[in-house]
């Protein structure tokens, strides 16, 4: 799965801050080895993070989207990290990727760009091609961090990748990252049902991003999050 040699910094690398299909995406086996080692200890001591659970409802093959809430930075690390031994890949803001040293260091590690506040097709195209090789790939369909820890509305474009029959849809909960000093959480739900889904593709994307935020607001009372009612409306580029 992805394990793509190291190289050299050098123009496959400067490629990492524009890629155009899955195969631009990377993930390199030695520095994802120290990455996941350096996380570990970073977590366990910074955010006190307490044992994942639900790991046994991540399939060990297979294209996963893993779905979760969203409330730091941190997040994509901490449900990537979680999700060990499965290597992910995750979408990132663009702007993360400005400045060489950090595109190399993120990115080789399994992130691709987004641009935010506009469908971004390129990096919906990069998704689906990882996908469809059989990775495993985090998204938040809430799309910007949730500054009150409340859910946010998702929105049916990121959910639209879970369409697929071979696309296993996994939700995730985090919790106590966005406290100083944790503790930290995180739980993997069973996979979101996709049955009955009907209409055109966008209104059974929209009923899946819907199921999408059910799935996680029933994992986050489990690991000390609060009791909340789902969204029941989906999120447009003008919510941003």
């Amino acid at each position: 799965m992805s394990d793509a040699p190291a190289a050299a910094p050098g123009p496959a690398y400067d490629r990492l801050a524009a890629p155009q299909s899955a195969d631009d995406v990377r993930i390199t086996s030695w520095w994802w080895w120290i990455g996941r080692n350096l996380l570990s200890v970073y977590f366990r001591t910074r955010f006190r993070a307490k044992k994942v659970r639900g790991k046994e409802n991540i399939p060990r093959t297979g294209g996963i989207l893993i779905v979760s809430n969203h409330m730091t930075n941190n997040d994509p690390f901490l449900v990537g990290w979680s999700a060990i031994p499965r290597r992910a890949f995750y979408m990132a803001k663009s702007e993360l990727f400005a400045h060489r040293l950090q595109r190399v260091a993120i990115g080789t590690l399994g992130a691709f760009p987004i641009r935010r506040g506009e469908a971004d097709r390129t990096a919906m195209r990069i998704a689906k091609g990882l996908l469809a090789r059989g990775e495993c790939v985090i998204i938040f369909p809430e799309g910007t961090r949730s500054r009150d820890q409340r859910l946010r509305s998702p929105y049916p474009g990121a959910a639209s990748l879970g369409l697929p029959d071979d696309v296993t849809v996994i939700p995730a909960a985090i919790w106590g990252i966005h406290e100083k000093h944790g503790p930290s959480r995180v739980i993997f739900g069973p996979p979101v049902s996709k049955e009955g889904l009907e209409g055109p593709r966008s209104q059974r994307a929209g009923e899946l991003a819907l199921r999408m935020m059910a799935a996680i607001a029933d994992l986050l009372p489990e690991i000390g999050g609060p009791v909340q009612d789902p969204p029941t409306t989906l999120a447009t580029t003008d919510d941003e």
